[in-house]
């Protein structure tokens, strides 16, 4: 099973189980799904190193080419009679031929290559800003359906709105202002659209502590049930991503 907010969902869902389980079946199913990006992108290092095997082949085939035409032109220029200018005329659009299409084939395998390249670094950097997340967000008594959804709203569509950056220290995380991950995570939760992430707000589990009618729980107005045309619009303009993410999540 994926780690995705239907699962999520089915997991609480189930009335028998006490929070304890519950959380444990929530760790599992994330461990599992973390477990699955590994493999995959083993994968895809060894699909690179397929392609990268077959660029070198073609490489070869390609010095083999150039190698046969150099003896027929030596052939050409030591013999001239009709019969050999033909024949090396048509070996040479034999070759010519060839040559097209090993160098179609090798163009098409570096271009893979590459595609696959740049999936393996999302992917890696998605993982990485999914393992911050994860930490960051410890401290807080978050609403476990709406962790995607937080998810998204601080850290971009597949981590974009972070970047790693290395001053000397290791590996950061860093946001377009410099913002670390629990500074711009904790700065998110502070405003009155992050708390509803948080539950038990009023009873100290989350950032600011403010109180009052802040700990709402987050819904979906585009759903049937809790359709808010006031909520849409507010996140259209202050969360676009986010307002994708509950439209699509509701079927609207």
């Amino acid at each position: 099973m994926v780690f995705t907010k239907e699962a999520v969902e089915q997991i609480l869902a189930v009335q028998d189980d006490g929070i304890e389980k519950k959380v444990e079946s929530l760790l599992s199913l994330y461990n599992e799904d973390l477990n699955g990006i590994k493999m995959n992108r083993d994968d895809l290092k060894k699909e690179k190193q397929a392609a990268q095997a077959k660029v070198e082949e073609l490489e070869a085939a390609n010095a083999k080419i150039a190698e046969d035409y150099a003896g027929l032109q030596k052939q050409l220029e030591a013999n001239s009679p009709d019969e050999i200018k033909k024949a090396y005329e048509q070996k040479q659009a034999e070759l010519d031929n060839a040559y097209k299409g090993l160098l179609g084939e090798k163009e098409s395998s570096i271009k893979k290559l590459t595609e696959d390249l740049a999936k393996s670094k999302a992917s890696e950097h998605n993982l990485f800003c999914m393992q911050a997340f994860n930490k960051a967000t410890e401290k807080y008594d978050i609403e476990p359906s709406s962790r995607d959804y937080l998810f998204s709203s601080v850290f971009g569509q597949n981590g974009s709105n972070f970047s790693v950056q290395n001053f000397g220290e290791g590996d950061q995380l860093l946001n377009k202002d410099g913002q670390t991950v629990e500074i711009a995570l904790r700065k998110f939760l502070d405003t009155d659209f992050g708390k509803k992430f948080i539950r038990n707000l009023s009873s100290g589990g989350g950032a600011g502590n403010n109180g009052g009618n802040s700990n709402q729980q987050l819904t979906n107005p585009f759903k049937k049930e809790t359709l808010n045309l006031t909520e849409q619009a507010r996140l259209l303009k202050e969360n676009p991503e986010l307002y994708k993410q509950m439209k699509a999540a509701a079927g609207a």
